[in-house]
């Protein structure tokens, strides 16, 4: 299982108690405020973490902001 660098860590963690039949978590678009985009006057865009599904479709996993 794989996860984007800008994926919350809450998001890995749920991703393993859950153990879905999936690849991995995403966050597309580097989102401001996502894990390594914060800015320093604290600007946030909300944003969704997805999850990778076998065969290439995804699903959002959690939303945040």
């Amino acid at each position: 299982m794989f996860w984007s660098a800008m994926c919350p860590p809450r998001d890995v963690m749920l991703l393993f108690r859950m153990r879905p039949k999936a690849l991995g978590l995403t966050v597309p678009g580097m989102p401001l405020g996502s894990p390594g985009m914060e800015t320093p006057d604290g600007r946030k865009e909300a944003y969704a973490t997805l999850l990778l599904l076998p065969g290439g479709k995804t699903r959002v996993f959690a939303q945040h902001g």
